[in-house]
């Protein structure tokens, strides 16, 4: 089965000191399902809280050195997750703080840190630049989470080989202070292989682009012995050879005759 986008809930943004950064789930989300949670929060010095049941798989992952921090957050639906808004924190700062969460069918088997993996990260001073991803097991995933510190609308990156990004969905902006904007891009990689290059066109500000693999299950171990992993057949130690008692020459005495 092949890992595929499937849908979005509603991102959200704040630079109120006590807002909440709580993006909901897609409206319908299924068991297995793979949600993963983007966030981006503006300058070094505030993290987000991670929510009870989410595991981080990536992150902090520095935008030019301080402008800003990326994370990936991620969980196995259960089932009971439509349209729940889930939290990534209160922070009392008023730096910008914005998130979205996305959904993934196809999963076959793994936990989430099995299954979301293969980690890349690139920033840049003006457009977003895609990193390289290699897809470990055929009919993954690679998936691109773009931030860029600006209200700016983002387009599908292009000058990529081995693949085709192209947007999962709209970007969300918010008009903020300097503003944000999400993306969320995947290229659908029927064979294991790697898809590199790209940027995305877009008004010069800073940005970063983590980049990673969502495979539908985790790849088995290859139980066939290599030439160099078969043993050698058993050498018998050569047998031992015992040394046997020879009796010495037999010396038969005449009787003594009497003079």
């Amino acid at each position: 089965m092949a890992t595929a986008y499937l849908s979005q809930g509603t991102a959200v943004a704040t630079e109120t000191s006590g807002g909440n950064c709580n993006p909901t789930c897609p409206a319908t989300v299924t068991a297995g399902d793979v949600l993963l949670g983007f966030v981006y929060f503006e300058g070094t010095a505030t993290a987000p809280t991670t929510p009870s049941g989410w595991t981080l798989l990536d992150g902090p992952r520095v935008v030019e050195s301080t402008i800003g921090r990326m994370w990936v957050y991620g969980k196995i639906a259960d089932g009971t997750e439509d349209g729940t808004a889930i939290s990534f924190g209160t922070q009392a700062v008023t730096t910008m703080r914005g998130a979205r969460i996305h959904s993934y069918s196809g999963r076959v088997s793994g936990n989430i840190d099995e299954l979301v993996v293969g980690f890349a990260f690139l920033s840049h001073a003006t457009d977003p630049q895609m990193p390289s991803v290699t897809t470990t097991i055929a009919n993954s995933l690679a998936v691109a989470h773009v931030i860029q510190n600006d209200n700016n609308a983002l387009a599908a990156a292009t000058g990529e080989s081995g693949g085709d990004w192209v947007e999962s969905v709209a970007e969300a902006v918010f008009a903020l202070t300097p503003g944000m904007v999400l993306q969320a891009q995947h290229a659908t990689m029927a064979s294991i292989g790697t898809i590199s290059g790209g940027a995305v066109a877009a008004t010069n500000d800073p940005s970063g682009v983590i980049a990673f693999e969502v495979r539908p299950e985790v790849p088995t171990v290859n139980q066939t012995p290599t030439p160099d992993a078969i043993a050698a057949p058993a050498v018998m130690p050569a047998p031992t050879i015992l040394a046997q008692h020879i009796p010495g020459p037999i010396i038969v005495m005449a009787p003594r005759v009497a003079p």
